[in-house]
Parts: structure tokens; C-alpha cells; sequence
């Protein structure tokens, strides 16, 4: 199953309760039909880039059930997830249709998670122009692979 990573931004509320029932609705839905949730990340309240034009089904701009007081922000989080495709489509027929979801867009990350990692271990690989100085207490000259 392909890895996706999935960017939300919704309307900010004083309580956190609908923010939390769109990320269990959300993580529920990938789960339940054979997919594998494998973070969820909220990233808080942040200012809103622009005034988004979402509709009036979606109360118009970025405010929440308070009115004009909560337009300008929005609560961000992230999911990294693996699904088949049709999964992702019904996710996404889920966010398009929740009010309370301003924009969200959905990465593809890799097709397996085994390529997913390799790639990540090779971005982190330290390769140093010369040897390290010798360890202490060791007479030789310590290779730079070894030491990682």
C-alpha cells in the first residue's frame, strides 16, 4: 500500500472537541477499511496565510462557532498514514464535505514503506572528507563509518 501524508487546516474553535472528532473520524475511516495510521501531529493554532473562501455550507471564512473573533486562524495537524487508493478517495470525499475543514492537501510519500525508509536513511548519512581524530585512550585513527 502506498504511504501518504495528509495536511489540514480547520476552523478554529475555543474548545478542541471538533478537532478531535475530525481526527478520530479521519483516522478511523483509514483504519477501518485496512489502512495503517502511523502518526498524527498537531501543530496548533496558527494565522490563517489569507482570508479563505470556503462557501456558506462552511460558514465562510476561517472563523469558528464564535464568529468574527476566531477568522484569521486556524488549528493545523498532519497524518502520515498508508492506504490503498479508494481509501484515500473516500478520505478525501470525507474532508471535502466536513464544515469545519478549511484546506487540506495529500502527499504521496512513497510506494512501500521499506523504500520510505531507505530513502530517509540516506538523506541522514554523514560522510566526512577526512578521518576523525584518533579516540581517546585508542592509538589508531578511527574510521568515520565506525564512528557513526
Amino acid at each position: 500500500m502506498p504511504l501518504y501524508e495528509l495536511v489540514c487546516i480547520a476552523k478554529h474553535h475555543t474548545s478542541l472537541a471538533p478537532l478531535h472528532q475530525l481526527l478520530r473520524s479521519s483516522s478511523a475511516l483509514v483504519a477501518q477499511n485496512g489502512g495503517v495510521v502511523r502518526s498524527l501531529d498537531h501543530w496548533g493554532t496558527r494565522n490563517l496565510p489569507n482570508r479563505m473562501k470556503v462557501g456558506k455550507r462552511r460558514g465562510g471564512g476561517g472563523g469558528g462557532e464564535d464568529g468574527a473573533q476566531g477568522r484569521g486562524v486556524g488549528d493545523y495537524w498532519s497524518m502520515r498514514f498508508d492506504c490503498s487508493p479508494p481509501v484515500l478517495s473516500a478520505l478525501n470525499t470525507r474532508l471535502r464535505l466536513d464544515p469545519s475543514v478549511l484546506r487540506w492537501t495529500t502527499l504521496k510519500t512513497g510506494a512501500r514503506l521499506d523504500q520510505v525508509a531507505a530513502d530517509a536513511g540516506e538523506s541522514r548519512t554523514v560522510r566526512f572528507a577526512r578521518d576523525l581524530p584518533p579516540a581517546a585512550g585508542q592509538g589508531e585513527r578511527a574510521d568515520a563509518w565506525d564512528r557513526l
